[in-house]
């Protein structure tokens, strides 16, 4: 014959307040900080494919919009280093030093007008998503922005990496997060990324055209004035 234990009245408050604790005490959820910028910008670069897959839904867009502030901000302290050096195009030091004022102010209207160009974009592939998951998967694109700052050393190098390279993260994004085919992700990001390259790489030609003029209009002053 089995026998019970009864609990004393001690007892039995006790473990009620314990169950009281436990059910009043907030449950915590980490969220990514400045420390872990520098590992999700690695994973974006090295597994885009497993970064995507694991990416949170939700959560919030403080901290994807922190991600492309940063990451942004880095990329132009770069650029201003190189030119410092003598490595950068000719005013890039200026255009680096500037864009760490203006970055934050930039990267938050272009990013939210990016976000919702790519979120018509899914919606018109039939994707069920909303716009804050659209947003994460543009503003972690972000992760590139120091490593086109380098590229940009090579000519037109940097202004086709720039604008295929988000248009394959994009890609890869409509496909595992999105849940939208193969076919149709490479086909609509890969237009879309083509269309960018051209654009850019006229864009540097005729940059480095105008500054070629520049300087031979210098050039022809100064023997004037000799």
């Amino acid at each position: 014959m089995s026998i019970e234990e009864e609990q004393t009245p001690e007892q039995e408050q006790g473990e009620s307040s314990e169950e009281i604790r436990r059910v009043e005490e907030p449950v915590k959820v980490s969220q990514p900080g400045l420390k872990e910028i520098p590992a999700l910008a690695i994973k974006v670069l090295v597994n885009p494919v497993d970064f995507y897959q694991n990416m949170p839904k939700s959560g919030g867009l403080i901290d994807p919009l922190i991600f492309m502030v940063v990451l942004a901000t880095v990329a132009g302290v770069l650029s201003a280093v190189l030119s410092f050096i003598g490595l950068g195009a000719a005013g890039a030091m200026a255009g680096g030093l500037i864009a760490i004022v203006l970055v934050p102010i930039f990267v938050v209207i272009f990013g939210f007008i990016g976000a919702a160009i790519v979120y018509v974009i899914w919606k018109m592939m039939g994707s069920q998503e909303d716009f804050e998951t659209a947003f994460r998967c543009i503003a972690y694109t972000a992760a590139i922005a120091p490593v086109t700052a380098l590229l940009n050393l090579i000519p037109y190098l940097g202004s086709l990496v720039s604008a295929l390279w988000p248009m394959a993260l994009l890609a890869i994004a409509s496909i595992h997060v999105h849940r939208r085919s193969v076919q149709a992700s490479w086909a609509v990001f890969g237009v879309i990324g083509v269309i960018f390259a051209l654009m850019s790489v006229s864009g540097e030609n005729a940059s480095r055209q105008m500054m070629s003029g520049l300087e031979g209009l210098e050039e022809i002053l100064k023997l004037q004035r000799q």
